[in-house]
């Protein structure tokens, strides 16, 4: 990751440039928040972004305080196979 999209919080651990203020926009944020944005550095983020999930409470507060509404997490029905089919069209 280039340093310059690291900031020091302390001695020992640094976030990303933007992050640690009280209106925290990353560096690495593309694009407008509400219409669409993304990761300019996704492959190479740091663990915190990676623990960040959709639908849980960090998400859902970044989403407040911009004035959206918060996504309700959903639990998938488990896969299920078809031992008989036998044709993929």
């Amino acid at each position: 990751m280039p340093e310059h999209y690291t900031e020091p919080v302390t001695a020992v651990y640094s976030c990303m440039a933007g992050t640690n203020s009280s209106s925290p926009r990353c560096i690495a944020l593309e694009g407008t928040v509400g219409e669409q944005v993304s990761c300019g550095m996704y492959e190479a983020r740091s663990t915190s972004c990676k623990e960040v999930q959709i639908a849980d409470a960090q998400c859902n507060k970044a989403r407040k305080a911009h004035n959206m509404i918060a996504f309700v997490p959903i639990e998938a029905p488990p896969a299920v196979n078809d031992e008989d089919f036998d044709q993929v069209c």
